[in-house]
């Protein structure tokens, strides 16, 4: 059963930071629209969700921590979740970065017609 949880485990870290990647780059997203005075509220909205996932994907994470203290041979797992925690931040930027561009508003910007000079 222990090697089923620390498989749980890994595998809600490695999502969990995957998603918390996502949301870092939404939310810098979201702050540039604002600053930019360009607000897309559905933005903020994915933000928010996915970082009600990342908590909840993080606290499925403890709660598979093995209860009791682990042998000394056992500390691969650590770095196994150390590697799987900075793959998921990595790989979590470009599918935010998707979603930033999916959820932008459309700038659609007109040139002015060409003219001769008089």
């Amino acid at each position: 059963m222990s090697n089923l949880r620390r498989t749980v485990g890994g595998a809600a870290v490695l999502l969990a930071a995957t998603a918390l990647g996502a949301t870092l780059v939404l939310l810098a997203g979201f702050a540039y629209q604002l600053a930019a005075g360009d607000v897309t509220v559905a933005l903020a909205a994915w933000a928010a969700g996915l970082l009600a996932l990342t908590v909840v994907l993080f606290l499925l994470f403890g709660a598979m921590l093995p209860d009791e203290p682990t042998a000394p041979s056992e500390g691969w797992f650590d770095a196994l979740t150390f590697c799987f925690v900075l793959f998921g931040l990595v790989v979590g930027g470009p599918l935010g970065i998707a979603g930033y561009e999916a959820l932008r508003p459309e700038t659609t910007a007109v040139a002015p017609p060409l003219t001769e000079p008089r």
